[in-house]
């Protein structure tokens, strides 16, 4: 296994989500040996935590921190010359249109760059990803795609391959294209440790962040946003794989 692949794992267990299905089994491996104090324990906390996480109050909370530090972007700078657009997952399933085979995370970027270049179609979009899922395509082709059957011409389009994570993504603009005027978008939650990394790089983009899964927290909450869904704890899942991410940033020394 190698380190890409071992820190997806790491990440994948320390995910809430993750956690409470490893208490539960927990809970009945302890429930089968006869441990029946660790076993209730475990099946209590799990539910409590399961219970706590799927209240949009909580989750979204969790996810608000990071969705708040930079606003939605909703003209293109005068000086713009590339929107980059980070990129996301992607399966390939014929039977499915295209703006299905990438996933929401990457469609809403997508439109997002092409509703921004639109302001201004001088401006080159770059696309980023490389094939992290073994499906044989490289996933900025997948976003080239979509972008070209949103009216956006061939010559407009930049495609940046083989890259993992958003670390190599910022190496490699800041080799390519280090004295260029960028418009970074990406998810909200992700958008703060995007602009770290960047500027780790000597480069400072223009945020415009997009695909906020948190909706006008400051409106108040009604009854319906204190029912349990289990939809919210993947809001837990995101605000802690960024948290993780940063952490990891600082014990390195970035």
């Amino acid at each position: 296994m190698d380190g890409f692949a071992l820190k997806k794992l790491l990440t994948v267990l320390a995910m809430p989500s993750t956690s409470l299905w490893l208490l539960l089994l927990l809970a009945l491996f302890f429930g089968l040996r006869g441990h029946k104090l660790l076993a209730r324990s475990c099946a209590i906390i799990s539910l409590l935590l399961m219970f706590c996480l799927s209240l949009y109050p909580v989750s979204g909370a969790l996810l608000y921190h990071w969705e708040k530090q930079y606003n939605g972007l909703h003209s293109l700078p005068p000086d713009a010359q590339i929107i980059v657009v980070l990129g996301c997952l992607h399966y390939q399933d014929e039977n499915q249109p295209l703006s299905s085979q990438v996933l929401p995370c990457g469609a809403v970027k997508v439109v997002e760059a092409v509703r921004l270049w639109r302001q201004q179609p001088q401006v080159k979009i770059l696309l980023s990803g490389g094939d992290n899922e073994g499906s044989g395509v490289q996933h900025a082709d997948m976003l080239a795609k979509l972008a070209l059957s949103l009216g956006v011409p061939e010559s407009r389009l930049i495609r940046s391959y083989q890259l993992k994570d958003t670390a190599e993504e910022a190496a490699n603009i800041a080799r390519l294209y280090p004295n260029t005027q960028l418009t970074l978008v990406t998810q909200a939650s992700h958008m703060p440790r995007a602009m770290r990394l960047f500027a780790m790089q000597g480069l400072y983009p223009t945020a415009a962040p997009t695909y906020y899964q948190v909706k006008n927290w400051h409106a108040g909450f009604t009854w319906q946003s204190f029912i349990p869904r289990l939809s919210h704890i993947s809001k837990a899942d995101t605000a802690a794989y960024e948290a993780l991410a940063h952490a990891w940033l600082k014990l390195r020394g970035s």
